[in-house]
């Protein structure tokens, strides 16, 4: 056989060696791309919270060990907030990055749909509310343009009415209001449903309220913080968090999810895990 067919055999046999070789493919703990919005507003003018602004920035500080990203709010105003969270998502430009949006506050339902309140925003009617709040909505319209492939919104929010407090009679620390549409408005948070490759979590089920908690944190944040560097799917790392919620509660808060994830996703990936293939929006 001449030389240069015998060096092309040789080749050919050799890639055959190099395919049939195993390969050892990434794992997406160290490519895919992973970012952090965390919220926390404590400094409530009509009713302050207690563990908001601890709550934000424990969870920060654990998320950063993770190698997320973090951009970390707190106490803002309707313009900082929103201005906040657009522009996170403006500098989230990888393809197939990972979002987490966090946030600890006070929230409102009206007409079933979720308000996150900012502080210092002169509530003192409902159609304030809706003016100077970012809803749920809002967040999801932004994330739908947003460049992340999967994505996490855990809210510690499920609180009372927070404008009970200043209504007419009461021992509110600010304004006393006088819009009963306000000042009724039902305690906890509406059922929503998530947008396509989307996990919420809520700190309780809809229309209930969650403790803002005894010790530097609130309950449900308490439990997060408690599992969240395990390397276990989110199925099975909020189970836990909801286990251990109702035992600190005695039973009297039941944290829950609503996920459209088609892939598993992980808070701290096991070190052998692949990168999933992701359907985007």
């Amino acid at each position: 056989m001449p030389n240069h067919l015998q060096q092309l055999a040789l080749r050919a046999i050799f890639g055959l060696y190099i395919l049939c070789l195993p390969v050892s493919l990434p794992a997406y703990e160290d490519v895919l791309p992973r970012y952090a919005l965390v919220l926390g507003n404590a400094n409530y003018k009509f009713s302050p919270l207690k563990n908001s602004v601890n709550d934000a920035r424990d969870m920060a500080a654990s998320l950063r060990k993770l190698r997320y990203k973090v951009t970390l709010l707190t106490d803002k105003n309707p313009e900082q907030m929103r201005e906040g969270i657009y522009n996170f998502f403006e500098n989230v430009k990888e393809p197939d990055a990972i979002t987490l949006v966090y946030y600890a506050g006070h929230a409102v339902q009206a007409d079933n749909v979720n308000y996150l309140l900012p502080v210092n925003a002169g509530i003192t009617s409902f159609e304030k509310l809706k003016q100077v709040s970012f809803s749920i909505n809002e967040l999801f319209r932004v994330l739908k343009h947003s460049r992340s492939k999967q994505n996490v919104i855990i809210l510690d929010a499920c609180r009372n009415n927070p404008f009970k407090a200043s209504a007419p009679g009461s021992q509110g620390r600010s304004v006393i209001l006088g819009d009963s549409q306000l000042t009724s408005l039902a305690d906890g948070l509406a059922p929503v449903e998530a947008p396509r490759n989307t996990l919420i979590a809520y700190a309780t089920e809809p229309g209930n309220t969650a403790s803002d908690g005894k010790g530097r944190n609130g309950a449900y944040t308490s439990a997060l913080l408690h599992h969240i560097s395990r390397s276990e799917t989110a199925e099975v790392l909020f189970k836990k968090v909801r286990k251990e919620v109702l035992r600190s509660t005695r039973y009297k808060q039941t944290p829950w999810e609503h996920s459209s994830l088609t892939e598993k996703f992980y808070f701290m990936p096991p070190s052998n895990e692949e990168i999933p293939d992701i359907i985007g929006f």
